[in-house]
């Protein structure tokens, strides 16, 4: 039986692979997509995830547009690293047929996880705020829709924003600590310890711009993300961060190690706001037990399957 999603994003390079991914794998049943800021500005993003679903001829999923700042402060952008259109200066065109729905996107989510109850799982590819909002709206939410998977937060490695914050918790990081202090659902992070190092190269470029209409569309957006990853890197390739976050729903299978942690997300220091804090101290380590007992535990990804889901994403854009 197909898994029910809610896929939330900010699209972004990435993030359009993701739900590009969402809707080409067959043990996937997306019934929304949701638009939040983060990469670029919410209208952008909620333009651009319009777009993506006429290229993919769903124009029966409803979109509803999300939140476009955090619970507090202003939002940052990032065109240096996605483009000022956010899908890497591509020149698509804009959306001709589909538009945001009425309800916002934490009404529809809301609406959509009471109609029903535990089979839906939230997948969010870009800050929390949408699922905040929702949560303030219907505290009672998590008996609804028992599954979070985010595209967020680091917990063995460096952030990409600050030194200790990954960025979609930066962006928000009031969203992300009401999301993970919220006990009755399960939330999967699927943050950098696993997505910084998961990188498609010029290889699997040149394969995309060799396929079909839906994988042209999104090599074209490549290059540029490319480009700045290069320097990171080293050489011509990306990072896949949000395709990796939908592929471990899909295929779970690709998901080699996790490790269940207490979490809790800086909000007031100085230098460490947005940073994904995580109490590892276990007594058979070094005999101190965790302090943070009342704290949900998120399940950690530590390890993926990066060949498999490689091949798994070219495979399902038809090349």
């Amino acid at each position: 039986m197909k898994t029910k999603v809610i896929v939330d994003t900010d699209t972004g390079v990435d993030d359009a692979m993701g739900c590009a991914l969402a809707l080409r794998s067959p043990e996937l049943d997306v019934v929304a997509f949701t638009s939040v800021f983060g990469n670029v500005s919410v209208e952008l993003t909620t333009e651009n995830t319009a777009y993506l679903m006429e290229v993919f001829g769903r124009e029966d999923i409803p979109l509803a547009k999300g939140a476009g700042r955090g619970l507090v402060g202003n939002p940052n952008y990032s065109p240096f690293v996605h483009g000022d259109d956010g899908v890497g200066n591509a020149g698509f065109d804009k959306p001709k047929t589909i538009k945001p729905t009425r309800e916002s996107a934490a009404e529809l989510t809301i609406a959509l996880a009471r109609a029903h109850p535990g089979e839906i799982t939230y997948i969010a590819l870009g800050p929390l705020t949408n699922l905040a909002l929702a949560l303030a709206i219907d505290p009672e939410l998590p008996k609804y829709l028992p599954r979070v998977v985010w595209m967020g937060g680091a917990v063995y490695v460096p952030g990409n924003v600050t030194p200790v914050a990954e960025a979609d918790a930066w962006h928000d990081p009031e969203g992300a600590q009401m999301v993970l202090q919220q006990a009755g659902w399960q939330v999967d992070m699927v943050g950098l310890d696993v997505t910084d190092d998961t990188i498609l190269e010029e290889k699997d470029l040149k394969r995309l711009q060799a396929g079909g209409a839906e994988a042209r569309y999104i090599a074209a957006m490549m290059p540029f993300y490319m480009n700045f990853y290069s320097k990171k890197l080293g050489r011509y390739a990306c990072a896949a961060h949000s395709a990796l976050t939908v592929a471990v729903v899909a295929e779970p299978a690709i998901i080699a190690a996790s490790e269940q942690l207490p979490i809790q997300v800086e909000l007031r220091g100085t230098f460490t706001r947005g940073m994904t804090v995580a109490d590892r101290r276990t007594n058979a380590s070094n005999g101190q037990e965790r302090e943070w007992t009342q704290t949900p535990l998120t399940n950690v990804l530590t390890d993926v399957d990066r060949p498999r889901f490689r091949e798994m994403f070219l495979q399902r854009l038809g090349v």
